[in-house]
Parts: C-alpha cells; structure tokens; sequence
C-alpha cells in the first residue's frame, strides 16, 4: 500500500508538461462490461508486474509490457478500458495528447514529445494513455503539409516504445483506423493489437446490468431484460450508457416519472445508434478489423450487434 502511495504522489513532481495530463480515475471503472478476450489477456500481463516475475523477466533479457493498440467501433469501450487499466492495476493514468505536444516552432514538436516520454518514464511505473492517436499521427499517412513534422514524432515515438525499459504501459485508441500510419500497425510495435467492437447479446446484458445498478439500483433480470437485449441490437456501449443515465435524470428531475418497464422499453426503443446512422462506416471500420486485430470480445468480429434493415421507418414513442 505504501508502493501505491508513492506511485500516485509521483505526479505532483510533474505538472507542467505540454500535452501530459494526469487523469484521476477511481473503482467505479474497473468493472467494464463485455470485452472479455481483453481482460483475459490483461490479467495475464498484470502477473507480469510482480516483483518476482519482473525479475525473471529481467533475467531473460526480456522488457516488461510495452502497451496495446485498440481500435474498433467508436463508444464501444476504449477509452473507458484505458480507465479500467488503471484502476485494476493501481497505477497512476496519464494522457498523452500529440495534438497539444505539436509546436509552431522548428523541433519544437520533437522537443516537446520527448519531455513527456522521459516524464513517463520518470512518474513509471504508470499507464500511458493516448486517445485517438490517429489524430495527432495522421499527418505521416501522406499529404500532410506540416514539413514532416508528423512523420517524425512517429518514428520519435517507435523508437521509444522499443527502447523503453521502464515500466510504462502504454494504452493507444483509434477509431479512424485509415488514418494510422503502417509502421504503427507492424506486429511487434504493441504487445497486441485489439479490436472492439459491438457488444454482443451476452456483452450487452452484462454492459446493462452494470449500469441498471449504478443508475438506477434496479437488477437487470428475466423478461423484461431479454426484451431490452433484444431491442438494443446493435447499441455500443455508450448508447447503452446513455439511455440508462437519461433514464436517471429523468426519475431525479420528475418525481412524477415512475420507472416501470413500458417507459424503461420506451426509452430504449427511442435510440437510433450509431449503426443505423453511419451502417456503411461500421462495416468498414468492422472489415478492416476482421484480418488486422484480435477481437477483443474474445469472439469472431461482426458475428453480433447489428442491426438488420428494416422495410419502414423505425416507429417512435413519446416518453411522457
């Protein structure tokens, strides 16, 4: 307990760093609905942190986990899994932002994203998080005018994440998969490379009954949970969040809302996700992942969670 302690005291030594952020993140996010694949092989790798398999791993010659690549459907969980990370493993998260890193200045970019690696590496052992990578990266896809700028700061990183000894685990997310350079997607750069994608029958009554509880203290169970599995196919995550959380305003705000489950189906029948307003960007970003990455659910990818034409307009409800 004193180890944790100081681990998170560390920061405070560092708090002036362009584009390093410290994320404050506590137990209400280690519980993440679905994606069982990857907390398998997370609980793996944390066995990997022990003193005593540290120092088996450095008597092989061997580095500690350098990190994961997870990409997939946007609000299906990969952000939150960075949380999760964190909190599970009791250390410190920090987010890395290479869109705040770049500078207007020659080598100012470099100079700037080599301040914050040696920082991770200073407040390590610790999960570095970079949110959208593809955006701060994109650059090194081609057709960038920044001088290069781009196509440096990913070779800048690379080398890094390879030559790092110390104990930084590094959490990278991408929804644009297009836009990631290919030296990034090489095996070997990350341990792994993850996809998420929508939740599945059994990921999304495990997602629900997750938040049913902390939203609205109610357990998700029999009929009347069936029917709303049923009727969130195709939800991600966060529509899945969303309706609960609304559903929660609602009963604080109104005391005359009562939470039966015609409106609790009402509210979810309301939804139109993600899959039905953007179906063609689903199926690509759901291709693509099919030959490059490792469901994450620990499932064949596309198997579940979509949403099957409908010959008329989806009817609405009026929640009153």
């Amino acid at each position: 307990s004193d180890l944790d302690e100081i681990r998170f005291a560390k920061d405070r030594l560092f708090s002036d760093i362009s584009g390093l952020e410290k994320i404050v993140v506590d137990d209400s996010v280690k519980d993440v609905g679905g994606l069982e694949g990857l907390r398998k092989w997370l609980n793996e790798k944390k066995e990997l942190l022990t003193p005593e398999k540290k120092d088996m791993l450095r008597e092989k010659g061997l580095h500690p986990p350098r990190g994961i690549l997870l990409v997939g459907v946007p609000g299906c969980g990969k952000s939150l899994s960075a949380k999760s990370i964190s909190a599970n493993w009791k250390l410190p998260l920090y987010r890395l932002d290479f869109a705040t890193v770049q500078g207007s200045y020659v080598g100012q970019s470099e100079q700037q994203l080599k301040d914050a690696l040696t920082t991770a590496e200073n407040v390590s052992p610790c999960i570095l998080w970079i949110d959208e990578i593809e955006k701060g990266l994109s650059g090194a896809t081609g057709g960038a005018n920044d001088g290069g700028v781009s196509t440096r700061m990913v070779g800048q990183f690379l080398f890094w994440m390879q030559e790092c000894k110390k104990q930084v685990f590094v959490v990278a997310t991408a929804n644009d998969v297009s836009m990631l350079p290919s030296e990034l997607l090489r095996r070997g750069r990350f341990d792994e490379l993850f996809f998420v994608d929508l939740p599945t029958t059994d990921e999304r009554k495990e997602i629900l009954a997750l938040y049913f509880k902390k939203y609205l203290s109610l357990e998700f169970e029999g009929d009347f949970a069936d029917n709303i599995i049923q009727i969130s196919d195709g939800f991600t995550g966060a529509d899945l969040e969303s309706t609960v959380r609304d559903l929660a305003y609602r009963a604080i705000a109104n005391n005359n809302f009562i939470l039966n489950e015609e409106n609790i189906m009402t509210a979810f029948n309301n939804v139109v996700p993600l899959s039905q307003t953007s179906p063609e960007k689903i199926e690509s970003i759901r291709d693509w992942g099919k030959e490059r990455a490792v469901p994450a659910s620990g499932k064949p990818i596309g198997g579940e969670g979509l949403v099957h034409k409908q010959s008329g307009p989806k009817t609405r409800k009026v929640l009153v």
